[in-house]
């Protein structure tokens, strides 16, 4: 029996990152704070970059650049948030909010 509503598995969510070779902001502590807004919700599991069937690939740059924002990576996945320095998804914003931006971004519907 799963402890999931109608069969549902959880959202399955992989984190992409880059080299950090010019890093703008603090992927770990970014990483970090996620995990601390998303804990104790079992909607969603985070698994390794290669699990198949991904829900949500967060690829997480340290800057502007977007190394790792590369179309062989957001195709195993139905949907893709990208961090780039102190933006998400081409839109600026403060380094102290991407983190909440990411957890509420998990949430929405793929599509």
């Amino acid at each position: 029996m799963t402890r999931y509503p109608q069969g549902r598995r959880p959202i399955r969510i992989a984190l992409k990152f880059c080299g950090s070779c010019n890093p703008e902001i603090d992927l770990s502590s970014l990483t970090a704070q996620v995990h601390k807004l998303t804990s104790g919700r079992e909607d969603i599991q985070f698994v390794p970059f290669d699990t198949q069937e991904l829900d949500l690939l967060v690829i997480l740059c340290g800057c502007r650049r977007s190394c790792a924002d590369k179309e062989e990576y957001k195709s195993q996945a139905k949907r893709h948030l990208v961090i780039a320095g102190e933006s998400l998804d081409g839109s600026p914003q403060s380094e102290n909010l991407l983190a909440s931006l990411i957890a509420a971004g998990i949430g929405r519907p793929a599509g």
